[in-house]
């Protein structure tokens, strides 16, 4: 059985505070719905011509297990399908706390119809990161870690850089940067804080990530302090810019902690690139 240490209790008692802050009505509901579509354009240096209008959808911590329904995380794989995207990128947390999550994602997270690249995140890490990669690798998805792989969309090259999870003091940038093409590519990565080690590099990228769930209970001030004290991450959801690197952080689909959300719903995204000089 897994044992969590003082990092995961402290995460949990402040999920737990900030939740005690919200009123009844808000805390008694326990779905928010099923994922909302996220719609970002972004303008990427060095895109090639054919990959001008390339639609990325992302999903991100689907968390599998009693905390997350079920019918969310089929509702995200369908909306995900419905964007008709050229690619889908995983960004990580897949598992939650128990072993038996590892079945949980062949049976909930198969069907993605879209050539599928993933990423590890640390939960993935903190349960069973081999049992994971089996998982998604029996679905069909390739799985990165601190490595980059090159596919062929539109009939161009096109490179992911997966960049393993920071969290649990897997992620390599150098290594998994090494080689990578230029021209048309993007960078995957769980916690939003790679982006930092990729700015060293010093050139335009666009790095998609999660693992904040958008705070999750989202109460203005309080939950800035639980990012801030106890994950120690600056980057809540959205867009933001990291020197020349391009970040954004999708709220994810499913719940960690605690089972509720409040200003803070499930997303699906859709990233559009466009080709164009940097900003």
């Amino acid at each position: 059985m897994k044992t969590y240490g003082r990092r995961q209790f402290l995460k949990g008692a402040a999920a737990a505070a900030v939740v005690g802050a919200v009123s009844p009505a808000a805390a008694s509901t326990s779905d928010p719905g099923p994922p909302e579509a996220e719609r970002p354009t972004f303008v990427v240096p060095d895109l090639d011509p054919a990959h001008d209008g390339l639609r990325v959808a992302q999903l991100s911590d689907l968390h599998v297990g009693p905390r997350t329904p079920p019918e969310r995380i089929r509702a995200a794989i369908d909306e995900a399908n419905g964007f008709r995207p050229d690619l889908v990128v995983l960004t990580g947390d897949y598992l939650s706390r128990a072993r038996s999550g590892v079945g949980l994602m062949r049976e909930l997270l198969g069907g993605l119809e879209a050539p599928t690249v993933a990423v590890l995140g640390n939960h993935d890490h903190w349960v069973d990161p081999a049992g994971a990669v089996t998982s998604l690798s029996r679905l069909g998805y390739a799985v990165l870690q601190n490595q980059n792989t090159t596919l062929r969309l539109r009939g161009a090259p096109f490179t992911v850089i997966g960049v393993g999870d920071l969290v649990t003091r897997n992620a390599d940038v150098g290594r998994a940067v090494k080689g990578a093409r230029a021209g048309s590519r993007l960078a995957i990565a769980h916690g939003p804080r790679t982006a930092e080690l990729l700015s060293g590099f010093d050139k335009p990228l666009l790095c998609l990530s999660g693992h904040t769930h958008g705070g999750q209970v989202n109460i203005p001030g309080l939950t800035w302090l639980f990012l801030q004290a106890v994950l120690h991450e600056p980057y809540d959801r959205g867009l933001f810019r990291v020197g020349k690197v391009q970040l954004y952080v999708n709220r994810g689909v499913g719940n960690s902690a605690v089972r509720i959300r409040v200003n803070s719903p499930p997303e699906v995204t859709l990233a559009t690139l466009r080709s164009g000089a940097a900003a």
